[in-house]
C-alpha cells in the first residue's frame, strides 16, 4: 500500500465504524451527528438565547424611544406646517391670478390701448370667502 492510498484511508471518515464498539460506540456516533448535546455546547446554545432576548429588549426600547420623539417633537412640527400652509393657500393663488395677469398688463402698456378696464382685484377678492385669522 502506498502513502497517498494510506492518506485517502484516512481522509475517509466513516462514523459507523464507531457503532462495532457498543455503547461507548453508540455515545461517539450520537455526539458526531448530533444526537447528543455536550454540556458546553449547550452552555453556549443558552448564551446565545440570553444575548439574542437582550438584543431584543435594546431593540424594544429602542423603537419606543423614536416613537417617543416622534410624538413629543415631530407631530407638532408638522401640525404647524399644515396649518401654515392652509392659511397661506388663497394668498398663493391670488398671486397666481396676479401672474396670469402680467403678460395682458405688458400687452397693454405696449400698444397703449387703455379703453378696456381692467377688473379690479378687489371685486375679485370679495367675492371669496373672508379669511379667517388664526394665531
Amino acid at each position: 500500500m502506498t502513502a497517498h492510498a494510506v492518506l485517502l484511508a484516512q481522509a475517509q471518515f466513516d462514523p459507523t465504524a464507531y457503532l462495532n464498539f457498543g455503547v461507548l460506540g453508540l455515545l461517539v456516533v450520537s455526539l458526531l451527528t448530533g444526537w447528543l448535546w455536550t454540556r458546553p455546547s449547550v452552555d453556549r446554545l443558552t448564551e446565545e438565547k440570553q444575548r439574542a432576548i437582550a438584543e431584543k429588549d435594546r431593540a424594544e426600547a429602542q423603537r419606543d424611544a423614536m416613537a417617543q420623539v416622534l410624538q413629543d417633537r415631530l407631530l407638532p412640527v408638522v401640525s404647524d406646517f399644515i396649518t401654515t400652509t392652509k392659511a397661506l393657500m388663497p394668498l398663493l393663488q391670488e398671486i397666481q391670478q396676479l401672474q396670469q395677469m402680467v403678460p395682458l398688463l405688458h400687452e397693454i402698456a405696449r400698444t397703449g390701448d387703455h379703453r378696456e378696464p381692467l377688473p379690479a382685484p378687489q371685486a375679485r377678492s370679495a367675492a371669496r370667502a373672508p379669511r379667517r385669522h388664526t394665531t
